[in-house]
């Protein structure tokens, strides 16, 4: 059964003290970040049909496939959640086995729920600290699906994702807006959406400088979500937008960044 989200002004200051924590304690550990996800146990039905989750899969993938010039890639899903990029990009035809890689316990038995029985190669991997254990080269396709932000050592883990990247694969990063840091914090503290944890969104500029430094490609870039509302016309008018306003506009109000990478050669 989903959780029924609902407001008190004594549950608000509680939640709100906790959002607090989780954003300005400094450092955390991956395995604070999975204990956090440990207790979302309404995940996937918070995310069951939510537009603006599964456009992080659908957005990458139009953004992705230009670049695509294997017929199947090994994939490797950091922070798979519940494994539904994974089954995703399988469902797609575009790979053969992944790898998913998760901080929490409860999220990794979501993931082999989902995934046993697909058909799809798989392979789950707890991970709480780095290197991760993976070979260089590794995997020809790498996706990060809003990760970034929870990694306390966020340039140690885009290091990762480059060092287990093969030299003709593709990098899919997803992360959220900076400046919508505030709207996630009130809709936990209100109480109309899960927290997410300990993190902290991260400037488009230190993505950048991420890339730079590991002389990373981009192949592709965009910014999407303008209006996150689940209904028909919020979504109509959200197409709209994203369609008709100019992409510098777009990076700076829209919710979230895709990357679309590769090495450098």
């Amino acid at each position: 059964m989903s959780k029924q989200y609902y407001f008190t002004l004594k549950g608000f200051w509680k939640r709100a003290k906790q959002e607090y924590d989780y954003y300005t304690k400094r450092p955390w550990t991956l395995q604070q970040v999975g204990e956090f996800w440990d207790t979302v146990e309404d995940y996937d039905e918070v995310n069951e049909e939510l537009y603006t989750y599964f456009r992080r899969f659908t957005n990458s993938y139009d953004l992705a496939i230009k670049h695509m010039k294997k017929e199947k890639y090994i994939m490797i899903d950091i922070q798979a959640r519940s494994g539904k990029g994974s089954l995703f990009w399988y469902q797609k035809g575009k790979i053969n086995s992944s790898v998913c890689v998760d901080f929490s316990d409860y999220l990794i038995s979501l993931a082999d729920r989902r995934l046993k029985g697909s058909g799809l190669k798989y392979k789950i991997v707890k991970v709480l600290d780095f290197p991760l254990p993976f070979k260089d080269g590794q995997f020809d396709l790498v996706c990060s699906y809003e990760t970034i932000e929870h990694v306390y050592d966020y340039n140690t883990f885009f290091d990762e994702l480059v060092r287990i990247l093969s030299q003709d694969g593709i990098m899919i990063l997803t992360c959220p807006n900076r400046l919508w840091e505030w709207v996630h914090w009130l809709t936990a503290a209100i109480n109309i959406n899960h927290s997410e944890g300990p993190h902290r969104f991260l400037k488009r500029k230190e993505l950048l400088k991420c890339i730079k430094r590991n002389d990373m490609k981009i192949l592709e870039e965009n910014s999407t979500i303008i209006l996150p509302f689940n209904n028909k016309v919020s979504i109509a008018i959200d197409r709209f937008l994203e369609k008709y306003l100019p992409e510098y506009i777009k990076r700076h109000i829209a919710l979230r960044r895709t990357f679309v990478l590769s090495k450098g050669v």
